[in-house]
């Protein structure tokens, strides 16, 4: 009896159903995605076409646009600059990232879209400014 029992538990672990918010479109569907062993047998409940390969990418290699601020120094005068990477990075690059991006400090003025940091912790991607600072007549 207690063999039968732990074929059934085996057969429960080699299925699983996640969920996932899609975060590609307005509708912002809640995907559930089926696994078999690991593998993705199933996905169910995507409003559009962009949905099932959200939740392929979600279930195998999640990223995200990662968005902070960098501290600037203009003269007497420091500011927070915002900034975010060019595009997504691996989820999991993302402590490492905000570490980098936590020690970074910038003096002078820089332009909307300048690399503040170029390929952030290998991934390939940029971390840019998203405002400009000019040094004259600059108020943080």
């Amino acid at each position: 009896m207690s063999r039968y029992k732990s074929e059934i538990k085996s057969e429960i672990k080699s299925e699983e159903e996640i969920k996932v918010c899609c975060t590609t479109c307005p509708k912002e569907c809640v995907i559930t995605v089926h696994l078999k062993k690991g593998v993705m047998d199933r996905v169910e409940g995507e409003g559009c076409k962009r949905g099932k390969k959200f939740a392929q990418k979600e279930i195998t290699t999640p990223e995200r646009t990662l968005t902070s601020t960098v501290m600037v120094k203009c003269g007497d005068k420091a500011c927070l600059l915002p900034v975010k990477t060019a595009g997504p990075i691996p989820k999991k690059a993302m402590a490492l990232a905000m570490d980098a991006i936590r020690k970074t400090k910038l003096t002078g003025s820089c332009q909307m879209g300048d690399v503040v940091i170029a390929d952030i912790c290998g991934t390939g991607v940029d971390v840019v400014a998203c405002r400009s600072i000019k040094e004259e007549n600059h108020a943080c």
